[in-house]
């Protein structure tokens, strides 16, 4: 369910994560946007692993059994019952994956709108939702 003040909750994480300075893993990347943001909009905190390289993101990977981001993530919406939802009908808030040659194949954002935001190292970028693989709804 979705919390108080969800909206603005997340306007917050979204203003703060395109004011950081540079892209730090475990701190300012793509996985921490959308941890943050789902803690925004549901008041949990759906994962905790500790991480500050490529190299120790894909060690969490291999000790949780699963083969890539999108399998945690797949994961991570069964245990907390995020529904998967028709692209088109994903709403501000909801998570995507999109698919791309990054060191994890892929990479996940936050539906902002008619785009998707995704936190990559070189810059902020948004995605339009119907070019992304998978969205799920968060609440």
């Amino acid at each position: 369910m979705r919390v108080n003040n969800w909206a603005s909750k997340l306007e917050l994480i979204i203003e703060e994560t395109k004011n950081k300075e540079k892209f730090v893993f475990g701190k300012n990347d793509c996985v921490t946007f959308v941890i943050n943001s789902i803690e925004a909009i549901t008041g949990k905190k759906v994962f905790d692993n500790k991480y500050k390289t490529i190299k120790d993101a894909k060690e969490i990977i291999k000790s949780l059994k699963s083969k890539d981001l999108l399998d945690i993530a797949l994961k991570i919406a069964k245990e907390n019952n995020f529904k998967v939802v028709d692209i088109d009908k994903a709403q501000k808030g909801d998570v995507f994956y999109y698919i791309d040659k990054t060191d994890l194949d892929g990479t996940l954002g936050v539906c902002i709108g008619e785009n998707v935001m995704f936190n990559w190292k070189k810059e902020i970028a948004l995605i339009p939702k119907n070019n992304c693989k998978i969205a799920w709804r968060i609440e």
